[in-house]
């Protein structure tokens, strides 16, 4: 997640977080976690699970923080499924039940009245093949291939100036996502708005408890050829699907055990801005290796995002497997 805006992220408690899990906007009153942007160093010790991406000149506020025990309880809950899964299905590897995965889409195109927002097709299909470029390993030789597509199952557009303004107000997401929201746990439903982020998202698990709300928003600067400046490849929404399909950032947990729970991205302090090549946030830390400033799951510039690793692309097949299969 990326963002401009300073105010207060509103965090889940535990108790409100199994009641709402699928609200990325729940709130647990009185709550507030201050989390640093694309710029700021953090310590080590503050968890990162926010399905999110900031917009850039943010001064540091997180949407959406979990703490360090949801984010445990959720990777529990995954392994007890995938074993339960694999049990059943007499299978060893997650890879060898994905297979190839093509995930529909469905675009909503959320515009104000004067027009502004109301990307067209075009762009539409801009971004999708962007994220299949990017899903398929694009043209780095260090990216690995993972088993998902996506295909446009269709685009709906939708006037309306509350939702393309206020699309951050959690009253607001909801009645926008409950009355377009399509498909089931396997359809990907994206909203472009103007959301003060670059993009937001839900993880699989939390489709379950609240599956009007799951899905992708992203900023419609974001879509190639967009209006903000080394953000508008189209990665962005490449970033939030990765959350919507399983993964953390690459700095979650920073430079602490089990961190982003992917053992082939290198540890990482903080998020990275730019693309800060040499980068070692984590000297002598766990996983030793440069920063992963080219991983689509930190928030590098467009430009410098080039790959998910093959234990990301695992942690994927196993969070379809399990929650959108």
């Amino acid at each position: 997640m990326r963002s401009t805006s300073t105010r207060p992220v509103r965090t889940l408690g535990l108790a409100a977080f199994a009641l709402l899990a699928g609200n990325l906007g729940g709130v647990a009153s009185g709550q507030t976690v201050l989390a640093d942007g694309p710029t700021g160093d953090r310590a080590e010790c503050v968890e990162d699970a926010s399905a999110a991406r900031p917009r850039p000149g943010t001064t540091g506020y997180e949407r959406n923080e979990l703490t360090a025990g949801q984010v445990s309880a959720m990777q529990r809950d995954l392994r007890v499924r995938l074993a339960d899964r694999r049990e059943r299905l007499g299978q060893s590897s997650a890879k060898a039940l994905a297979n190839e995965v093509s995930v529909p889409v469905v675009f909503h195109v959320v515009h104000a009245s004067d027009g502004t927002g109301n990307i067209p097709d075009a762009t539409v299909n801009a971004q999708i093949a962007e994220m299949n470029q990017d899903f398929a390993g694009g043209e780095s030789t260090a990216a690995a291939d993972t088993a998902f597509s996506f295909a446009l199952a269709g685009t709906q557009r939708h006037q309306n100036d509350n939702w393309f303004n206020n699309v951050d107000d959690p009253a607001v997401e909801r009645a926008m996502k409950s009355s377009t929201r399509s498909g089931g746990a396997g359809t990907l439903n994206i909203w472009s708005t103007n959301t003060d982020y670059l993009g937001f998202a839900t993880f699989p698990s939390w489709y379950a408890d609240d599956p009007s709300m799951d899905g992708v928003v992203i900023q419609w600067g974001s879509v190639p050829g967009g209006s903000i400046s080394n953000y508008n490849q189209g990665k962005t929404a490449t970033h939030e699907v990765g959350h919507w399909l399983g993964l953390y950032h690459t700095f979650q947990g920073g430079c602490t055990d089990p961190g982003d729970y992917v053992t082939d991205t290198p540890a990482q302090r903080s998020s990275s801005t730019g693309c800060p090549a040499g980068r070692d946030s984590c000297k002598g830390k766990r996983s030793a290796g440069l920063d992963p400033i080219h991983n689509y799951m930190d928030y590098s510039y467009d430009s410098c995002y080039d790959q998910f690793t093959g234990g990301q692309s695992q942690r994927m097949d196993e969070h379809w497997l399990v929650y959108r299969a």
